[in-house]
């Protein structure tokens, strides 16, 4: 089963620590963060994503469940995923150039690394439905 790291994009804001820093997650876990700003999860294989952060009982927003509103929109740091085509908020050169993904529609093939909660990205908050 892949294993998943995330970090919650409101950590990144608050601590004024940028997606670029190659040892963002590095830092979230010496800065002692409780399990909802970071930590790892196994996902299941026929499980997405945000089934797995539910199953964790982690409250990482939500709406749709199908790919349309973005509410879920996060960010692959590192590794491989694979994202429902038939997804319709995300444009392929944010999928592809910027590593954007919607974790209710999408599964790890790797393990991966993941910042949860970029909705608030320029580009994204304005098309949130």
């Amino acid at each position: 089963m892949p294993d998943v790291e995330y970090l919650s994009y409101g950590v990144v804001e608050e601590r004024d620590w940028t997606l670029q820093d190659p040892e963002i997650f590095g830092k979230a876990a010496e800065a002692d963060l409780d399990c909802e700003d970071h930590g790892r999860m196994e996902v299941s294989h026929e499980e997405n994503i945000l089934d797995a952060a539910e199953r964790e009982d982690l409250s990482w927003s939500l709406k749709c469940l199908k790919g349309r509103c973005g509410r879920c929109s996060a960010l692959v740091v590192d590794g491989e995923i694979s994202m429902d085509a038939e997804q319709e908020f995300l444009t392929s050169e944010e999928v592809e150039s910027k590593n954007l993904c919607l974790p209710c529609v999408s599964e790890p093939e790797t393990d991966i690394k993941l910042v949860y909660g970029v909705r608030h990205l320029d580009g994204l908050q304005d098309r949130i439905k």
